[in-house]
């Protein structure tokens, strides 16, 4: 495991700093406060961007990519689709089952505060801990992280699952802390998924539909 953790220093050391960063604001902010105050900035250009960047969360994402991973190796398309379904089943587990009386916003505020909304976003009021598209988002883009060797790519795919991340809380559709814990879940499962499928020794795993096709 240490030797993964190496490998992936671009992708886990920022995610590292932004888990600490993050535990310093719920610390010492009100999940409430804390998302007035990410509510008050936007603008009409963010508002299409983040409405677009969120949907990079979402399975279907998830689905391409092991599509086109079945063409490098069943391997790695398995390392994305078992972790991806590992930890999309915890979170929901979690929102439906444990935190279930966890509102999101635009009921939280509720008669209380007028947030702002982007136009044509449909706001959730139930099940907002912990954010199943930031989950998704974090398993998915660690996972392919883990699969390719170049530095940048690595780093890049971090800021990926990031702005889906505050996408969602750009929106309005969860608060700071679930997309905190989203991460978790996201990055700790795909770790272990990623060390005990790679454990695996066959060769089987490592052909693909290519190979299959030229056999």
């Amino acid at each position: 495991m240490k030797f993964i953790a190496k490998k992936n220093t671009p992708f886990l050391l920022v995610y590292l700093a932004f888990l600490i960063i993050g535990a310093v604001i719920l610390a010492n902010y009100s999940k409430g406060a804390l998302h007035i105050s990410f509510n008050h900035y936007h603008s009409p250009f963010f508002d299409i961007v983040f409405s677009y960047l969120t949907y990079l969360g979402e399975g279907i994402m998830v689905v391409l990519a092991v599509i086109i991973l079945l063409t490098v190796s069943y391997r790695s398309a398995l390392i994305v689709s078992i972790s991806n379904i590992i930890a999309s089943l915890l979170t929901q587990l979690l929102k439906r089952a444990v935190f279930d009386d966890y509102v999101r916003p635009k009921k939280f505020f509720e008669g209380v505060y007028d947030l702002y909304f982007v136009p044509g976003v449909d706001n959730h009021l139930y099940y907002s801990f912990p954010s199943g598209h930031t989950t998704c988002a974090f398993s998915l883009y660690f996972a392919l992280a883990l699969l390719v060797n170049n530095k940048l790519y690595k780093f890049l795919l971090f800021i990926i699952a990031l702005l889906v991340g505050y996408s969602r809380v750009y929106l309005s559709q969860h608060f700071f802390m679930d997309i905190y814990a989203g991460s978790i879940i996201g990055v700790g499962i795909t770790y272990v998924v990623f060390y005990v499928i790679n454990g695996i020794e066959s060769n089987k795993l490592d052909n693909s539909l290519t190979s299959f096709f030229q056999t």
